[in-house]
């Protein structure tokens, strides 16, 4: 096997170890090496989540923004996976802290919109702007505020926008603003928190504390608190920093008897430890019994597509669009479904349908032409 070829393949096959007892044995390494994809080795360390190999590489000299075939770098790969430590890593090597990805999204885009409350946070201090737009004409709170819920995590990403000055006021190509979508979506919490730019309530100090790393602080002032949803979520928070999976378990299950949203908080949680089956089973309990079941059906799409699970994730599209058919942004995650399962036609007609609904935004005829050309390359 070419050396090349066999750096890759023992990133993704290989433990830690043997991968870094591996590399100390190559003497001249190549910056300029990418894979099929475009990726260089630190691209696909990044997705793999390998903490010490991406220090590594990055010691080598592999750059944090460099992009793949996709446009996509490993800095913004890592926060639209929610990877913190590995997102801090690569702070102190000079990434382009403006950079956008595909869809003209920041590294706060994918982490708000998922809920990626510490990359959130990271990234806003180390001066990602906050109120860049993406091709879908929507800013990081925006995202935020439509793709999230009104539970204690979108609000705590919400709140960390606006200390950074994020503009609430800011409106998309539809002419709406972040304060507009949630009165629509009846969030009056998160509309309160638009309005008066801010919150203060009983846990404030602890979002200071947990903010500034003091994470045993934090525990230490909620333990002296009456059991309530916001101390078994802020508990299970500080535990889930800690890397004590089994106690923020315990207070996401705590919560879960009583508000489903910590049905969200276990999924995600169980999706990083790698737990599909467990991640499955919590989100389709929050579509089964939430009441924004488009929420819940929404984030377990992209759950599937990060899983491959295309035509699972296909099938939730359709029926998010059967409920709300002019939203661009479904359309344009199912047809990257299309796309991925080589179904170039249904990811053409459609981008087409998206086009049709927002024509002033060149995005849909440039992926639209993008299958076009695929499917010219198969005939």
């Amino acid at each position: 096997m070419a050396k090349d070829a066999f750096i890759f393949e023992i990133l993704t096959n290989k433990s830690t170890s043997e991968i870094l007892q591996t590399f100390e044995q190559i003497i001249d390494w190549d910056l300029e090496l990418v894979n099929e994809q475009g990726q260089s080795p630190l691209h696909v360390a990044v997705m793999h989540n390998q903490v010490a190999v991406v220090a590594y590489l990055l010691g080598k000299g592999y750059r944090p923004s460099q992009r793949d075939q996709t446009q996509l770098s490993p800095f913004i790969a890592a926060a639209a996976n929610g990877f913190k430590a590995v997102f801090e890593l690569m702070l102190p090597f000079s990434p382009e802290l403006a950079q956008v990805n595909r869809f003209g999204g920041t590294a706060l885009h994918p982490s708000a919109e998922k809920g990626f409350l510490p990359v959130v946070e990271s990234a806003l201090a180390a001066g990602v702007p906050p109120d860049e737009k993406n091709r879908l004409s929507w800013t990081p709170l925006l995202e935020a505020v439509i793709l999230g819920d009104e539970g204690f995590l979108y609000q705590d990403v919400i709140l960390a926008l606006l200390d950074y000055q994020a503009d609430a006021s800011m409106t998309d190509d539809f002419q709406m603003s972040s304060i507009d979508y949630a009165e629509q979506l009846g969030h009056q919490k998160i509309t309160t928190i638009l309005k008066e730019k801010g919150r203060e309530d009983v846990f404030t100090v602890i979002r200071q504390l947990l903010r500034e790393g003091k994470i045993t602080t934090a525990i230490a002032q909620l333990s002296q608190m009456p059991g309530n949803l916001g101390v078994w979520y802020y508990l299970g928070y500080a535990y889930e920093a800690l890397g004590s999976d089994d106690s923020a378990t315990f207070y996401y299950q705590k919560g879960l008897e009583q508000d489903i949203e910590f049905s969200y908080y276990l999924a995600n949680l169980a999706k990083r430890q790698g737990n599909r089956d467990q991640a499955r089973h919590y989100f389709e309990q929050g579509i089964d019994q939430s009441i924004n079941k488009t929420f819940y059906r929404y984030h377990y799409s992209n759950f599937l597509r990060e899983i491959g699970a295309h035509e699972e994730a296909i099938a939730i599209m359709d029926q998010l669009l059967a409920a709300d058919p002019t939203r661009v942004d479904y359309l344009f995650h199912k047809a990257n479904s299309y796309r991925s399962l080589a179904m170039h036609q249904a990811a053409y007609d459609t981008m087409i349908e998206a086009q049709r609904i927002q024509p002033k935004n060149p995005l849909y005829g440039e992926h639209a032409q993008q299958s076009k050309d695929l499917i010219e390359r198969k005939r």
